[in-house]
């Protein structure tokens, strides 16, 4: 491979997204979800919205809203190691309407 350098999918996606700018940051979180939250949690919680420093989580049953408000501390420094750039100091929940 004449000097190219071999880049990790990660690594090249994470560029992608800091360019983007910080409309992006909600991506960066869609991006990194299963990661930060784990499997079970990723089936029934879904990033929203990103307003000022609130994130915002759908839930698809109320007891997830209870799990997702006791995990939240965590939750907040797993984004923020994964997503430097993230400024989130809250995470609000709200159960889906069916």
């Amino acid at each position: 491979m004449d000097n190219q350098q071999v880049r990790n999918i990660s690594d090249s996606l994470k560029r992608v997204i800091d360019g983007l700018g910080p409309k992006s940051q909600i991506l960066a979180v869609h991006t990194y979800w299963q990661e930060i939250v784990g499997i079970t949690i990723a089936e029934h919680c879904v990033p929203k919205k990103l307003e000022k420093n609130s994130l915002l989580i759908e839930v698809d049953h109320p007891g997830w809203s209870t799990e997702i408000r006791y995990l939240e501390s965590d939750l907040l420094k797993r984004l923020r190691q994964k997503i430097p750039k993230l400024e989130v100091s809250e995470i609000k929940v709200r159960v889906k309407s069916k």
